[in-house]
């Protein structure tokens, strides 16, 4: 499985990240998403990301109607620049031909430019992606790599992925705070997560709940998410020198469209191909912890969701997420 791979790789950030001393709060994170964890490689199997996060910006004019500093002079505001993996497979990656009732392989590696806007009431995330499908992915490069140095099942369906595509999408996301409170020494809150996002990858308007306990919540609002794919930015970490805090949020999706289940399979004999035909409605929840304090933190995250696809013989499908990070 990919996750020895991904304690190899937490060992050395830690040691990394440990010597780190920050004068500034731009933020340099790896995150990586594996269903490993729960002895399975299907759906969404992997997920590895890289972001730069700038300290606070003097926000250009062009980008201001997109700050929330025009509704609250505490706004503060940054951007940041993500470089994304994503792999799914069917689930019997042993079969050397398509799967009735399975959905198709299929890889994405993009690039993300987010304008993040903060205060201690609203989170607020922007973005532009723009990435690519099938060969050009190094999905199934990078999947029988690791397999064959982890001694997993090989992957023998790559053949049948997602045709190759430039895709990408805007999007914009927003968490609003319903209430928060003190608990004894820490804090409870309750917040609304709303996310849109319209695109050749996938379009879809999402909202939900989110409820966190900890410390500082009031600079740290936006950095986790109710998603099963990087469910953790600590880019949109604002104002905070140390905090912990734990989270769980579940929330409801209309998806249009999604390149990874309605994409061409253009090798695909007609004989052998079996459609995958999109699940519209779909929901997602959460679990997870975070922990970080002036110069380096980390998160961790379980998330499970519902069926992207209507053939899917598996109602609920999991994963874990790891996020480490460190202030420059």
């Amino acid at each position: 499985m990919e996750s020895r791979t991904l304690f190899a790789l937490i060992f050395v950030f830690v040691t990394v990240s440990s010597s780190t001393v920050a004068s500034e709060r731009s933020t340099l994170t790896f995150a990586a998403d594996n269903d490993g964890i729960f002895r399975v490689d299907q759906d969404y199997t992997n997920g590895i990301f890289t972001s730069y996060t700038s300290t606070v910006i003097n926000t250009p004019s062009i980008l201001m109607p997109l700050s929330l500093s025009t509704k609250s002079a505490l706004a503060l505001d940054k951007v940041e620049f993500t470089i994304g993996h994503k792999i799914w497979t069917p689930s019997d990656i042993k079969s050397t031909k398509p799967v009735a009732n399975d959905r198709p392989y299929a890889g994405y590696f993009y690039t993300e430019f987010n304008f993040l806007s903060l205060n201690s009431q609203q989170a607020q995330r922007v973005n532009l992606t723009l990435g690519v499908t099938g060969k050009y992915s190094f999905a199934d490069k990078a999947q029988t790599l690791v397999h064959s140095i982890t001694a997993s099942e090989e992957p023998n369906g790559w053949e049948y992925q997602i045709a190759d595509e430039v895709v990408g999408g805007i999007g914009y996301l927003t968490h609003f705070n319903l209430s928060r409170h003190a608990v004894d020494t820490a804090e409870f809150e309750i917040a609304n997560i709303t996310e849109v996002n319209i695109g050749g990858f996938r379009s879809d308007v999402s909202t939900g709940i989110m409820l966190r306990w900890g410390m500082d919540l009031s600079e740290n609002m936006g950095a986790a998410n109710i998603a099963t794919e990087h469910s953790f930015r600590p880019g949109m970490i604002g104002a905070s020198n140390s905090a912990w805090f734990i989270f769980t949020g579940i929330e409801g999706r209309y998806r249009f469209n999604d390149m990874t289940i309605e994409g061409k399979r253009p090798n695909i004999p007609e004989s052998e191909y079996y459609p995958s035909t999109l699940e519209n409605w779909q929901s997602s929840a959460v679990f997870g912890a975070a922990w970080y304090n002036k110069y380096a933190g980390m998160s961790i995250t379980l998330a499970a969701k519902t069926a992207d696809y209507k053939e899917a013989k598996t109602a609920l499908y999991g994963n874990a997420g790891l996020s480490l990070f460190a202030f420059l």
